[in-house]
């Protein structure tokens, strides 16, 4: 199951389910839209991620899944392997969030505030053609540049999706776990984290951190990522990543 990021959609695994097909052992690929992304139809409602996440894998009769989480989708595959274990066979985590986890601290300031305080104030604004291309330079760049460094395609399928969550009407408050991060050492499953040496600082730190803390995790940084790895690179990611599936147990 293929969790996205929250300035992307499932459309943001295409070409990295695509790099992996027919390799061994064969896996079938799942992703969805979650509400307020890409493709979703929804009532503005109170709603958990985990929730959905489990009432897809029911709806296509997947007992229990590897959970493949960039950033927000992340967050989301933690929550539900420490809530929901017996669906969870492994996990793979990229840029990841989780819950409970702290911030960017007062160092990481220098080098991501330049770009966010430029995003809050196009946002007040209102001109979200601008919070989209800041966006693209945060997450898809990288806050150290350069400008533009992943171009073609994968940018603008970036824009594309990141533009039709920022446009989408609110889809209710979403109940987040209070606190994931003081648990992560309860995980029993396959874990294998992954970040790209390009991302914020502070996912940098919390990717190495959350190596370190659930039991046998496997941890790899990504030379020339930054955020998005799987869209920046997806043939690349899925020959890095093609050992650790290999290795799981069938």
């Amino acid at each position: 199951m293929l969790l996205h990021a929250g300035v992307a959609d499932r459309r943001s695994w295409t070409e990295f389910a695509a790099a992996l097909d027919g390799c061994e052992p064969v896996m079938r690929f799942l992703s969805f839209d979650r509400r307020g992304f890409g493709d979703s139809v929804w009532e503005p409602a109170e709603h958990e991620h985990t929730g959905d996440l489990i009432a897809v894998l029911d709806a296509c009769r997947v007992d229990r899944a590897v959970l493949v989480g960039n950033s927000q989708g992340g967050r989301i595959a933690i929550d539900a392997a420490l809530t929901h274990p017996e669906r969870v066979s492994a996990l793979v985590l990229i840029g990841t969030a989780v819950s409970g986890a702290p911030g960017p601290d007062t160092a990481d300031a220098a080098v991501i505030e330049p770009i966010t305080k430029s995003i809050e104030q196009a946002e007040a604004a209102g001109d979200l053609d601008c919070v989209n291309e800041l966006e693209a330079q945060l997450w898809l760049d990288g806050p150290r540049g350069p400008v533009d460094r992943v171009t073609g395609k994968q940018r603008q399928l970036f824009l594309e999706m990141n533009s039709r969550a920022l446009r989408a009407a609110e889809a209710g408050e979403v109940r987040w776990p209070a606190d994931s991060w003081n648990r992560l050492a309860s995980i029993a499953c396959p874990t294998l984290v992954v970040v790209g040496e390009r991302d914020l600082p502070h996912i940098v730190r919390r990717s190495e951190t959350i190596a370190e803390t659930i039991p046998g995790a496997e941890f790899i940084r990504l030379l020339d990522c930054a955020h998005l790895p799987a869209l920046e690179d997806p043939i690349g990611v899925a020959n890095i990543l093609r050992p650790f599936f290999a290795g799981l147990p069938i």
